[in-house]
């Protein structure tokens, strides 16, 4: 029993961590949107699209040292000068990134953008990177509450007071980036202290640390150079879009998509995202090779996996058009975000299945068919969605990512179906996920057919 309510609460602090972490999508974002009026908030949305792209674009290094850390074979001074190596290997990519901006700036890029703007986005990218990476590191670890209660506090402090910013001092993009980075580094600083304090006590001794330089971050990133393109792949193709959008049809178009796509994203992240945080290291500290693999673990991860995603947001999904209302207010935009969500929602759910798969591969370190397969989708994913906003279709951008997102999770278990290691693991997820997805999508169709006839 005391087991059960500890797993229980680790779980409950892993959906505040997630929570805190949209809070600003369903809380804060249609207010950033009346502050900033239709053209600066077009902007906000596109540079929080990259920094979600660039939070995952981390040179693979919050996976390198999840892995690491969650496998616990490695000693403490060995885990510090790990992530000493990734401080590095992130600062030192950003860098190379704050001249092509700058750079880009001075031939005429970004005209209704300040310079102010331009430095201050790339430092922000830089500090939720790092930051995200400590948190990884803490949650590989197990340390739930800890990690999870910085980041809500971090998350919430910061959407916040950005608000107050906006409504009584300055509603200017000026203003808006510097209140999200002197928070942002605040929350940084913070989880790296408590991320590294855990290992304190068996490094007392720093000085005989050997302090982590240029080419051990190379080597670092040519380690984990598969998930590099991995991390790149998606990171692209899952925030492109909104600048796609922006560019080729209009800043005001991109509005709608955004918050479509904000709420779709619930069941990757608020749902699914802390459910695989919990039972990834479990899964990649047992041995699951063989007919033999334990079927407890592999058994709770799917089921919470495919009810805790899928019920909420079927219910989302039927009743879209009352609670998109009661999110955003009354407004001529909340048909056509309803349509968004219609199209957009259905990929996502199948999408956030692909935890499973993932798991699977992760353990099985095959990094190089992630890479392959990631680079493969995400280019035709994002030829495909330039297309349809080249022919100023949106609704054909929103088809194409639920398609991309459906085709990720399949080529994913399919791979971990013909792996010799995982193959039996994965054959049993995907029959049992298959059992609990047929009754729902059963389920689904009757209540669309009694909502569209009674």
């Amino acid at each position: 029993m005391k087991l059960l309510r500890a797993a229980a609460l680790d779980m409950v602090m892993l959906y505040a961590g997630k929570v805190s972490a949209v809070l600003v999508g369903f809380i804060f974002l249609p207010f950033y949107r009346h502050q900033l009026g239709p053209e600066q908030f077009g902007i906000v949305a596109v540079i929080l699209s990259l920094q979600s792209l660039l939070i995952m674009l981390d040179l693979g290094m919050s996976t390198l040292l999840g892995r690491e850390v969650a496998v616990n074979r490695s000693s403490s001074p060995e885990l510090v000068s790990l992530v000493h190596t990734a401080e590095v290997s992130l600062t030192g990519f950003y860098l190379l990134l704050l001249p092509i901006a700058v750079g880009l700036k001075a031939l005429g890029a970004f005209a209704s953008i300040e310079w102010s703007t331009i430095v201050g986005t790339i430092v922000l990218f830089w500090v939720l990177v790092l930051q995200n990476t400590y948190y990884g590191t803490m949650l590989a670890r197990r340390e739930y509450a800890a990690a999870s209660t910085i980041q809500v506090i971090g998350v919430a402090a910061r959407a916040c007071v950005t608000a107050y910013v906006l409504a009584t001092i300055s509603n200017t993009m000026s203003a808006f980036i510097a209140t999200q980075l002197i928070f942002a580094v605040g929350q940084a600083l913070v989880t790296r202290h408590y991320c590294l304090a855990y290992w304190r006590g068996a490094t007392s001794r720093q000085s005989s640390l050997p302090h982590a330089s240029i080419r051990d971050a190379w080597e670092l990133i040519k380690k984990g150079r598969a998930l590099v393109l991995f991390s790149a792949a998606g990171a692209a193709v899952t925030q492109l879009d909104k600048p796609l959008v922006s560019g080729m049809i209009s800043a005001n178009s991109v509005s709608p998509y955004f918050l479509a796509t904000t709420v779709c994203m619930v069941p990757l992240s608020l749902l699914g995202g802390p459910i695989s945080q919990y039972f990834q290291p479990r899964v990649l500290n047992q041995n699951i090779a063989g007919n033999d693999f334990p079927k407890a673990t592999i058994y709770r991860f799917v089921l919470c996996t495919i009810l805790i995603t899928t019920v909420p947001c079927l219910v989302f999904w039927l009743a879209r058009d009352l609670l998109i209302g009661l999110w955003v207010g009354h407004n001529h935009d909340n048909e056509i975000i309803s349509h968004y969500v219609k199209i957009l929602l259905p990929g996502f759910v199948v999408g956030a299945f692909g935890y499973i798969p993932y798991t699977l591969l992760l353990y099985a370190k095959d990094f190089r068919f992630q890479a392959v397969a990631s680079m493969i989708l995400s280019i035709v994913t994002l030829a495909l969605a330039a297309l349809a906003a080249y022919k100023q279709s949106v609704e054909a951008v929103c088809y194409v990512y639920a398609g991309y997102h459906i085709s990720s999770t399949a080529s994913s278990w399919i791979r971990a179906l013909t792996l010799e290691k995982v193959g039996s693991t994965a054959r049993y997820s995907a029959v049992l996920a298959l059992q609990l997805i047929v009754p729902l999508m059963v389920i689904a169709a009757l209540a669309q057919f009694l909502i569209i006839n009674f």
